[in-house]
């Protein structure tokens, strides 16, 4: 006898939904030391997810309940998984942010919350206008040279504006001796010396006397601080050498990066400075232009008395 064919029912098994990969994921970190940071954190939030741009906002800003934001990221989180970073803060916010980012070379955009706003050129409320050429990716990138000192215990610091070296706990003078790929520049008696790039030339060493230098230049800045002679002044050289920073006598010897991270050592000692082996990329207008920027941050080539 034949057996009967048991009626089965095709099982329908529901696919599953494919993930959708959004189009670009932005991460917000910044000064959490102002009051205003977190309205303006929250504006730019909204402004971002009503663009249907996902947002991964720093853990650090989790002090302070939100109306909007629901879910925080740690910053390793972030940096592995941004197409851009938005630095929310001044233009010391902005250093920090580079220096977190590092060779990873993310984009960052920098909102000014702060004074000055030199590399944080955006203001809060110009986002929303700006997000649309963000998107069709109408703006420019703006590559900056970073360099880096290699240091008696075998670290490394990376600056993006300068490498100061100065005299550790103490105000007094310091005898500095510097080379250029092994060639004797000068030995001089100063409170220290900077050592910058094209960025950090309109900061700590413009005001120590140092020359304004075009963002383009592939060039190192040092700057003396203060010498105890009139004959010793800024030099200019080219970034594919090495600058060698020696202090003989025996002192406590400072080295900082940024204004922000430093290391002491006692002398004698020796810093080797060189241009880093990465660039921190910064979003700019397409049509934004350095040298309006000096004329509206600094004054520069303003006239006073008019």
């Amino acid at each position: 006898m034949r057996a009967k064919k048991a009626n089965r029912k095709k099982l329908l098994i529901p696919e599953k939904k494919k993930k959708k990969i959004p189009d670009m994921i932005i991460g917000i970190t910044g000064n959490t030391g102002k009051k205003e940071i977190y309205k303006i954190l929250d504006d730019i939030y909204q402004t971002l997810t009503d663009c249907k741009i996902e947002t991964l906002v720093d853990v650090v800003f989790d002090k302070k309940k939100s109306k909007y934001i629901s879910k925080y990221y740690s910053l390793n989180s972030i940096l592995k998984k941004s197409d851009y970073i938005i630095s929310l803060g001044g233009d010391g916010t902005f250093l920090s942010t580079a220096r977190k980012i590092g060779t990873k070379e993310i984009p960052i955009l920098g909102i000014n919350a702060g004074n000055l706003g030199f590399m944080s050129e955006f203001q809060p409320e110009e986002l929303e206008l700006f997000i649309k050429d963000l998107k069709t990716k109408n703006f420019r990138l703006s590559e900056r040279n970073v360099i880096k000192s290699l240091m008696p215990d075998k670290s490394v610091i990376h600056g993006l504006n300068d490498i100061v070296i100065d005299r550790a706990n103490s105000i007094r003078m310091i005898e500095i001796e510097l080379s250029y790929n092994n060639e004797e520049v000068v030995k001089f008696v100063a409170d220290g010396i900077i050592i910058s790039t094209p960025t950090g030339s309109t900061g700590y060493s413009l005001s120590a006397g140092g020359p304004i230098v075009t963002l383009e230049s592939n060039v190192i800045i040092a700057t003396p601080i203060c010498p105890h002679t009139l004959t010793v002044r800024p030099m200019i050289f080219p970034d594919t050498g090495v600058l060698k920073i020696k202090v003989n006598k025996k002192v406590m010897v400072r080295i900082t990066a940024d204004g922000q991270t430093y290391k002491n050592f006692k002398a004698p000692v020796e810093f080797k400075i060189m241009k880093s082996e990465y660039k921190i990329k910064i979003v700019k207008r397409k049509h934004s232009n350095y040298f309006k920027t000096l004329n509206n941050k600094l004054f520069w080539g303003k006239d006073i008395r008019k």
